[in-house]
């Protein structure tokens, strides 16, 4: 125990206690409790007395470590404990009676639990109740039990009192700073919503309640640092998920609520609210009804409600997603129960709602609480709008709730309390809306309530409170039409309308100055406004006026009314002209006066039912307003007067007694304002409207300035409409509404959202321009942009439906004066500068500035102090780049530039740095901003300002003055020029100034561009800058850093740069005495040896100076330059190998490491460059390159130094003399002009140098001239390209000759170091190269004439003519047969034809030996290249006339390559005789591969040219078989090295005569002989080896033979293979004769099965005796015998397949005829066994084969099947009978000779065929067996069951499968008899086995069993074995029915059963099992 403890208590293993194992402390736990009690049971009474102590303390330690580990495992593991010691108890031992016994047990059982109760910690365990509660599912025991549960545990017990004693324990604990477990808190909560006890849901509440409040207590303390902290982590738990907490606080409360159950009787009238406390007029409800527990669940929710609030604010709270459901379902509980029936239940709830944490100002009354708290405003939206909120509280408290509400907000509107007029009007607001939220429930029915009464009397005074509250407000229209669309028919009949009627007089004296109906009118126009409101309102606003008339409603309603005959719903419409109908009675009024006069015209021209203007307006009012709007005007008596009411009424209706915007009004005066605009010029100006509304409205907009900024789509709408007065579009012709035809353009969003009308000026003379725009429009725009806070919406609306119309721009901003246009962009622009909007800076960019204007925003800025002026120098800058191709004359361009100049001086002049308070960031953007704009007009305007330029410099060398120079035009000089030159070079920080440099890329970039513009306008004042300004880049590319995208970046920026730069320097540099070598020393220079430059910056820049050089005017300049920059890029290179060497280093090593980087060929940097470069410029380059190696080379031979002065007319490109300098002293020696030594006066390194860079230069242009690109390129070069590739290829072959020459020369004059050797060899390697790869490409006119004259000029090397020839091969592999360069290529096979017929010189010596092997090598060459242009040039279809040359030129080829065939066919044929094979040995291996190719050639010659061949078969087919037949008996009898030398010879054969036979079988017949002559095809050597790949033999063996035999004719073929079999089977002895006749055969059969049966009559004769030759030829070995055998078989089935039955039968008749008489065979020769033999063996082929079908057959030689088998039992069954045991018998079971065995030789396959034969009967139904009345089955019987006992002579041929290792073990009467090893091949047991299932019945099987029984009880060993094997076998072939015989075998079995041998024992057994299994019966019995 005490190792227990400390294993629990040890804190290595603290890991493995807190991996939440609860298994090992449940086990663990369990074990030490009932370990415990059973100590009680096994010890005595003194041990345990002695000790009790110690042993409770160590077990009750043992607990507390397992409880710390896991409180809740262990509390369950004590439940199980204590559950398995009360059902275990166990009966004393002492006896007694058994009321003793049961008064012990119950003493016992005390003091049991008592000890228990010590061990799990119980403080008085005596104390423990015994009584079981009313509940009686315990005991006594158990309920003792169950008392010592642990508290957690026993809350759950099904006893209450259990868990009201677990309670009170928890509590007790508590108290006691005792830990109970991390999720007690819940445990109690579960309890409170869940237990049907009274008594224990109260104490549950109460103890959760108490100690909630400790936790609140505690977070209290907690926010205000208080020292007082209390443990109760068991109820911290639930803090960690306050939802899930006030979810099951409200599901207690909802359990335990009066409401919820129906114990609270509760009507809305009866509810009353006075101060603090709801009374209900009910009577009182009994105290038993509301439970205690409810007092506590109200308790509890407020708690946690005030937790919710401790952690989030009221805000936070209702953001929150997921606590502001549960918050609110809490709170509206709560306030339910205030109005609860019980008093008690009612002061907990107002309680808890009053002491929410929401301020010092909480309120402490009902009436207070729930208008103004925070909270409940929120609850009350959630319950309207919310499902979740519905879903979560019972309907029940959420109708309490609603109408505490109602009654709470209607007394806070009627109490003198709330004195503020805005709380009193949210309070309205929020009554409303919970009358709107009520009202939506009322049906019908409800009628019936007797509350109903109550309740419409109450909404209808609440309704006429709110109004009055809104009245004063602007809601009342919106809400009058919420109140009207309420959807309850009952509650708008009952509560709405008599409450909206009866507050109509009250309207008279609104704030908003809505008066009467007006308010109905104006809420119909609500955005949100219902058709069934509207409908609603206007009918009501017609009763009212019916009933009183008032002329200020109808003045009022007239232009929200006309508003409303746009509304699209034709109803409304309606309505409102039946209210225009009502006022029309306005004109018989008694009050006459202009206005009332007015109104009746309007509403008379509207309600007129005569008038097609009322039909229009039903139809469709949105078009027809207008020219409503047209007919009152005119119609008018007075139009003036109707046009002014109009307008001012709108003014009007849009204005709120003056004071502000009406939101309805405006919706309407936007309407009538739009359709007036429609009616066009003629019924009311533009000028009138904006003097009448538009002006004052503009002013009220601006006035209110951002408080107007109400999204409302009226108010949008009005600003619209009043801001297009603005644009000063006159409409000269009344337009349609919407849609018509006159409209012109409807574009642009407009403030409102959707797309604005708006005029196009010029589309139609329906539309102008204001000719005179009014100052007070000027103003008004020029107001709204100044006016400080700027007026966004306002300013958006001016300036989309103004400022940016094209009619605006073109009409009236062009014609505007020049200082209000300044005035205008000025303001635009410090929008845009000093307050950040957007918009106005695109408006600027669109307002058609001039270049002066936009000059004379710049005059004021001063960037350089200010941020702002910064931003608007970009604007400038983006609008003068956004109107670049149209920026006025020179002279305004050239200003505009200097003041930009002026602006970036003064942004990059060090001086002004100290007064500059901003972003530095900001300077550079705008710097680079600048550069920018400037970069775009030098480049857009670059001819004119150079042309301008070029007119001043002219004036001042002519002497003019300044003043007689054109006043349009004001030019900079030079000199100002070569200043800005400055200043950009100073930003690239190139020069030492006062200029601060650019930090970006871009900039840098920018300021190239910029110089090389510069530079073009005006080249001499430039150009000197620009160098500088490139070793600025140079010098910023090597000391870039950052990381890799930064790096990047700054790289691609020089890149722009210097394509911008470097075109400019190489057109002007010589303007300027520079030159492009200056240049290149000087940038690439650094950019090459830069030790600290970046490999990746290295190749970008170089890359981008290329491509900057194509940028060049002409293609020779960009190719010159290209050339120079790759040739001094190399000279670079080559002068860094110039390594520094060590003292250590000697002559040798620094030698050889020059050497290695020649021989390496790294991929340089040139490599690179001319890789990148464009294919074109690649070749052009390339010649350049190879101009200087060759002039470095002849420096290099001459040693002089004149020899490197090579002068170009071109300024681009380089001499070769600084190209050379560059190589020797690198770009940054003072020794550039010092005068160049000749090259032996060059130090080692120099010569390295020089060396390196020719060798460089020379393997450049081969690799340039390789690239796939480059060959595509000169192959289908044009024009100049070719001339080009031409040049090249005559300096190719120059620079090689001399190279050869140099070589030789050098070399003879042993005047070279090793390193000068190795540089001699890698130069003409590279020259060679470099011409082969131009040879390959070149176009193919070109190609083929330097082919021609490189074939027939003698003088070229050998080397070169092969490579030529080969090349010539490869290049005619690409060209299409049709294409037109085929015809071309035709042409050079006489050139080739030529090659071949070169006489080979004879062999004397070695030197005539050496060039007898080139002679050939050309030969074969050429050879190849014919077959490859017969290949490829031959058409595919032979009518054509490109078939007609092809075939003229390659007939001679054939003729010649005939010829040649023939000579190799004697060389070889001769070389092997004995006389000349010592003397040809030597050349043997060169003429083979001669003769090969030849061959090959012909092949394919052959092949295309088909029929045309047949002039030369002879020469071809008379030598290639000749050919074979040596190279077959060379082969033969030679060694495997000659054997691999003639494969390629055989294999070039056979595939040339596969070719023949292919093309031209019919014409082959006078070959046939010498084809199937010995050793020629048919030879074995070519049978050698597998089948298998493509050089096989073999394969291509077969595959002549396949040819042969399926495309020749089979009249011709025949013949010949019967003549070829007989010969090579006509030989007495043995040899290889009988192999090559199993080739014909095997050729033969191939024919006969691609024949047809009609081909094969004629040829039957000749057939049948090759076979029966090949039947009757008798070889020594058996092995070879039957092979030979096998396939003339095969060739007979070939046959017989393709005969008819009929025609069988008399092939098989000469067959039998052919083997003759069997009876009459006197001399019994070996012939004769022979033709028997062979006989036998095709009939079981044919019968294997043919099964039923040749029974017949069969049938007509039965007779000699029955004379077979007489003359084989006469033989082997021969011997006499001798006595039992006598030595005579046991010499005769011994196997011996025979003399007579040559007559066996045709049973075995007789057996077979026998065997084969009955199969097929028995498979057929033996009938044939059956036949002649069972004569056929019993002579069968009688001859097979006699051989059964045969002795078989040990000399006898047996044919069989064993292995030679098996046949010495196996007899051969096992084999022949038995049929070990020989059942595919004939045996006697298999036969009778065949027999019994043929005969298929009893009687005859009886015969047949009797016979094998005899042969089981043989006293020889081998015939009981025979025996037995053959009755195993016969029934596992005949099963079930053969067991009808079974009881006759069974005494022979049994006898069986117990033989000697084993063999034998255990075939009889097996025979045994399967009679049983077949029989489903044990034997055992009858065996006995």
């Amino acid at each position: 125990v005490s190792f227990l403890v400390d294993m629990i208590n040890e804190p290595s293993l603290a890991s493995l206690w807190n991996a939440n194992f609860g298994a090992l402390i449940a086990a663990v736990t369990v074990k030490a409790i009932t370990s415990y009690d059973n100590i009680y049971k096994t010890q005595t009474k003194w041990i345990i007395e002695s000790s009790s102590t110690v042993i409770l303390n160590r077990y009750k330690s043992i607990l507390e470590a397992l409880s710390l580990n896991s409180k809740s495992v262990h509390d369950l593991s004590v439940a199980f404990a204590l559950r398995k010691l009360t059902q275990n108890q166990s009966t004393p031992p002492n006896g007694g009676s058994s009321s003793d016994t049961k008064k012990n047990d119950d003493i016992t059982q005390q003091t049991r639990m008592e000890r228990l109760a010590s061990l799990l910690g119980h403080t008085n365990p005596t104390s423990l109740p015994t009584q079981s509660s009313s509940n009686e599912l315990f005991n006594h025991d158990n309920q003792s039990a169950a008392l010592l549960l642990p508290p957690r545990v026993a809350l759950e017990n099904a006893d209450a009192s259990v868990r009201l004693h677990a309670i009170t324990r928890l509590n007790k604990s508590i108290e006691d700073g005792v830990a109970q477990g991390i999720d007690l808190g819940r445990a109690l909560l579960r309890r409170l919503a869940t237990d049907d006890d009274v008594s224990v849901a109260n104490a549950a509440g109460t103890l959760l309640a108490s100690q909630l409040k400790g936790v609140l207590d505690q977070e209290k303390a907690m926010r205000n640092d208080d020292d007082r902290h209390v443990s109760l982590m068991a109820f911290e738990s639930l803090m960690t998920d306050l939802d899930s907490l006030a979810k099951e606080s409200l599901s207690a409360m909802v359990k335990w609520s009066p409401i919820t159950k129906g114990h609270d009787s509760w009507s809305p009238s009866s509810l009353v609210l006075k101060g603090n406390t709801t009374k209900h007029n009910s009577k009182k409800i009994s105290p038993g009804i509301a439970s205690p527990p409810i007092l506590m669940c109200l308790n509890i929710c407020g708690t946690v409600a005030k937790l919710m609030l401790e952690h989030e604010s009221i805000e936070d709270i209702f953001d929150d997603e997921i606590l502001k459901i549960p918050f609110a379902s809490l709170i509206l509980a709560l306030a339910a129960h205030v109005s609860s029936g019980d008093q008690d239940v009612s002061s907990t709830a107002l309680k808890e709602l009053q002491n929410l944490p929401i301020g010092d100002d909480a309120s402490n009354s009902v009436t207070n609480l729930i208008p103004t708290h925070p909270v409940d405003i929120n609850v009350l939206s959630l319950l309207m709008n919310s499902d979740a909120l519905s879903a979560n509280v019972p309907i029940s408290l959420r109708n309490r709730y609603l109408w505490l509400a109602l009654h709470a907000h209607s007394s806070s509107l009627t109490s003198s309390i709330v004195s503020d007029s805005a709380v009193k009007h949210d309070i309205a607001l929020r009554m409303m809306d919970l009358i709107l939220y009520q009202m939506e429930f009322y049906k019908a029915s409800m009628k019936k309530k007797t509350s109903f009464v109550w309740e419409i009397e109450f909404f209808r005074r609440s309704i006429r409170d709110c109004l009055s509250v809104l009245a004063e407000g602007t809601n009342l229209d919106r809400y009058m039409s919420k109140l009207s669309s309420v959807t309850s028919v009952v509650a708008f009949e009952s509560i709405v309308k008599p409450s909206i009627s009866s507050q109509l007089e009250a309207f008279s004296n609104t704030s908003n100055g809505l008066a009467g109906i007006v308010v109905l009118v104006h809420s119909c126009l609500q955005s949100k406004a219902s058709k069934q409101s509207a409908l609603r309102l206007l009918d009501v606003a017609i009763e009212s006026f019916d009933t009183s008339p008032n002329v200020n409603d109808a003045i009022s309603c007239i232009i929200p009314t006309l508003s409303l005959l746009t509304h699209p719903e034709k109803d409304i419409r309606e309505s409102i002209i039946r209210l225009h109908d009502s006022f029309q009675s306005l004109g018989n009024n008694s009050r006459k006066d202009d206005t009332s006069e007015i109104v009746s015209h309007i509403s008379k021209n509207v309600a007129d039912k005569t008038s097609f203007m009322r039909s229009s307006l039903l139809m469709d009012g949105s078009n027809a307003l207008p020219h409503l709007l047209s007919q009152i005007i005119l119609a008018s008596d007075a139009p003036g007067s109707v046009r002014e009411f109009l307008i001012e009424k709108c003014k009007e209706c849009a204005l709120i007694g003056g004071a502000g915007f009406s939101i309805s009004g405006s919706r309407a005066a936007a309407v009538v304002l739009s359709a007036l605009e429609k009616c066009g010029e003629s019924v009311i100006s533009l000028q009138k409207r904006w003097d009448g509304a538009g002006k004052n409205l503009f002013e009220k907009f601006l006035s209110v300035g951002n408080d107007c900024e109400s999204d409302d789509i009226g108010l949008s709408k009005l600003r619209d409409c009043v801001v297009l007065m603005l644009k000063g579009v006159k409409v000269n012709q009344a337009q349609p509404g919407d849609s018509g035809p006159n409209i012109q353009i409807s574009i642009g969003p407009s403030q409102t959202g959707s797309r604005m009308r708006s005029y196009s000026v010029g589309a139609s003379d329906d539309f102008s321009v204001m000719d005179s725009y009014p100052d007070e429009m000027t103003k008004a725009i020029l107001d709204t942009f100044t006016m400080k806070p700027l007026p966004y919406k306002l300013s958006r609306s001016v300036i989309d439906l103004v400022l940016t119309r094209q009619s605006w721009i073109e009409g009236v901003f062009t014609k505007l004066d020049t200082k209000t246009r300044q005035s205008i962009a000025s303001a635009l622009l410090s929008l845009r500068a000093e307050q950040d909007h957007d918009f106005a800076g695109s408006t600027l960019f669109g307002l058609p500035l001039t270049t002066d204007e936009l000059t004379h925003l710049l005059k004021h800025l001063h960037p350089a102090k200010s941020e702002s002026d910064q931003v608007a120098v970009s604007v400038i800058t983006d609008c003068v780049r956004g109107r670049i191709d149209s920026l006025g004359k020179p002279s305004d361009i050239s200003k505009l530039s200097s003041k930009l100049f002026d602006q970036l001086v003064s942004l990059s002049t060090f001086d002004d740095f100290s007064a500059i308070s901003g972003d530095l960031g900001g300077r550079d953007y705008t710097r680079v901003i600048i550069l920018q704009t400037l970069y775009a007009i030098h480049d857009n305007y670059k001819a004119e300002l150079a042309r301008s330029l070029c007119e001043e410099e002219s004036q001042q060398n002519s002497g003019g003055s300044k003043r007689s120079r054109s006043s349009s035009w004001s030019g900079i000089s030079d000199k100002t020029v070569s200043l800005q030159a400055s200043v950009l070079v100073g930003l690239l920080g190139g020069k030492a100034s006062s200029i601060q440099p650019l930090s970006s890329g871009r900039g840098r970039a920018l300021s190239l561009g910029l110089l090389a513009c510069l530079c073009e306008q005006a080249p001499s004042a430039v150009v000197s800058s620009l160098l500088p300004a490139l070793m600025s880049l140079a010098e910023v590319s090597s000391t870039t850093e950052g990381d890799e995208s930064e790096k990047k970046s700054s790289t691609a920026a020089i890149g722009e740069a210097l394509h911008a730069i470097v075109p400019a320097y190489c057109i002007h540099a010589h303007s300027a005495n520079l030159s492009f070598f200056t240049l290149l020393k000087d940038f690439v220079g650094r950019i090459v040896t830069k030790e600290r430059q970046c490999e990746k910056t290295r190749h970008s820049l170089l890359d981008h100076f290329l491509q900057a050089l194509r940028q060049l005017p002409t293609k020779q300049d960009s190719s010159d330059a290209a050339a120079s920059l790759i040739a001094c890029v190399m000279a670079l290179e080559s002068y860094n190998i110039q390594l520094p060497r060590t003292d250590d280093d000697n002559d040798d090593s620094t030698m050889t490491n020059s050497n290695s980087a020649l021989k390496k060929n790294e991929a340089s940097e040139s490599i690179r460059l001319l890789a990148n470069a464009p294919t074109p410029m690649r070749i052009a380059v390339s010649l350049s390159l190879l101009q200087y190696a060759e002039k470095l080379m002849s420096s290099i031979c001459s040693q002089s130094a004149n020899s490197v002065e090579l002068h170009s007319g071109s300024k681009l490109k380089v001499n070769i003399s600084e190209v050379a300098l560059l190589a020797l002293v690198g770009p940054n020696s003072d020794e550039e002009r010092k005068q160049l030594t000749s090259y032996s006066e060059y130090t080692g390194d120099q010569k390295r140098s020089i060396l390196y860079l020719t060798v460089s230069l020379l393997q450049t242009v081969r690799d340039a001239t390789s690239t796939p690109s480059a060959k595509k390129l000169v192959r289908k070069s044009q024009g100049n390209d070719v001339d080009l590739c031409l040049r090249l290829w005559q300096e190719l072959m120059q620079t090689h000759v001399n190279a050869l020459r140099a070589h030789s020369k050098l070399i003879a004059n042993d005047v070279l170091e090793d390193f000068e050797k190795r540089f001699w060899v890698a130069a003409t390697t590279a020259t060679s190269a470099c011409l082969e790869n131009l040879q390959n490409i070149l176009p193919v006119p070109h190609f083929l004439a330097s082919v021609s004259s490189t074939l027939s000029e003698d003088s070229v090397d050998d080397y070169i003519r092969k490579k030529t020839i080969r090349l010539l091969s490869e290049r005619v592999a690409e060209v299409n047969s049709d294409s037109p360069e085929a015809l071309l290529f035709l042409e050079a096979v006489p050139e080739l034809v030529s090659q071949v017929c070169v006489a080979r010189p004879k062999i004397t010596d070695e030197t005539s030996l050496v060039s007898y092997r080139r002679a050939i090598v050309m030969q074969q060459g050429a050879l190849i290249a014919i077959e490859s242009f017969a290949r490829s040039l031959y058409p595919p279809t032979d009518d054509s006339k490109l078939a007609k040359k092809a075939s003229d030129a390659f007939i001679p080829a054939l003729t010649s390559v005939t010829r040649l065939l023939g000579e190799g066919a004697s060389s070889w044929i001769d070389s092997n005789s004995d006389d000349n094979n010592n003397s040809s040995y030597d050349v043997r291996d060169v003429e083979c591969q001669l003769f090969s190719s030849a061959a090959l050639c012909i092949y394919r010659l052959v092949t295309v040219l088909k029929a045309r061949c047949i002039p030369h078969l002879p020469s071809i087919v008379t030598p290639l078989l000749a050919a074979l037949k040596s190279i077959n008996i060379f082969i033969g009898s030679t060694t495997d090295q000659a054997d691999t030398t003639g494969k390629f010879l055989q294999l070039s054969i056979l595939r040339t005569l596969s070719a023949v036979a292919e093309t031209l079988p019919q014409f082959l017949l006078p070959y046939l002989p010498l084809i199937f002559s010995k050793n020629a095809l048919a030879s074995i050597v070519l049978r050698r080896g597998t089948a298998e790949g493509e050089n096989s033999v073999r394969a291509a063996t077969d595959e002549v033979s396949e040819v042969l035999a399926t495309r020749t004719p089979i009249r011709q073929l025949v013949p010949a293979l019967s003549q070829a079999l007989g010969r090579n089977l006509s030989q007495n002895e043995e040899g290889s004769s009988w192999e090559e006749a199993t080739s014909i055969l095997a050729i033969m059969k191939i024919a006969v099965e691609s024949s047809q049966r009609s081909e094969l009559t004629p040829v039957i004769g000749k057939i049948f005796n090759g076979l029966v030759t090949s039947y009757a030829y008798e070889l020594k070995k058996a092995d070879n015998r039957e092979e030979l055998l096998s396939n003339t078989n095969k060739c007979l089935l070939a046959l017989v397949m393709k005969l008819s039955e009929a025609q069988l039968r008399p092939l098989y008749a000469r067959l039998r005829e052919w083997r003759g008489d069997i009876k009459n065979d006197k001399d019994s020769s070996s012939s004769s066994h022979v033709r028997r033999s062979a006989f036998w063996n095709l009939s079981a082929e044919l019968s294997k084969s043919l099964r039923s079908i040749f029974l017949p057959c069969l049938t007509s030689v039965i007779s000699d099947v029955f004379d077979e088998l007489e003359i084989a039992v006469s033989i082997l069954c021969k011997g006499s009978k001798t006595k039992v045991g006598s030595k005579r018998r046991k010499l005769e079971e011994s196997e011996g000779e025979d003399d007579d065995v040559d007559q066996l030789r045709p049973l075995q396959p007789l057996l077979l065929c026998l065997e084969l034969a009955l199969k097929a009967d028995a498979h057929e139904g033996g009938d044939w067996t059956r036949g002649d009345d069972n004569q056929r089955y019993n002579m069968l019987l009688n001859h097979l069951g006699k051989l059964l006992l045969s002795q078989i002579p040990s000399n006898m041929d047996v044919k069989s499968d064993l292995a030679p290792s098996e046949k010495q073990s196996a007899s051969k009467f096992q084999q022949i008899v038995q049929g070990v090893g020989t059942l595919e091949h004939g045996n006697v047991v298999g036969c009778l086995t065949s027999l019994a299932a043929a005969a298929g019945n009893e009687q005859l099987w009886k015969p047949l069993n009797f016979a094998v029984l005899e042969a089981c009880g043989h006293k020889r060993s081998e015939v009981r074995k025979a025996g037995i094997s053959c009755l195993l076998s016969i029934i596992e072939t005949i099963g079930e029915e053969y067991m009808v015989l079974l009881p006759e075998c069974l005494p022979v079995l049994s006898e069986l059963l117990e033989d000697g041998d084993e063999e034998v024992a255990g075939m009889a057994k097996e025979c045994v099992r399967q009679g049983e299994e077949l029989l489903g019966e044990s034997l055992e019995e009858s065996l006995r």
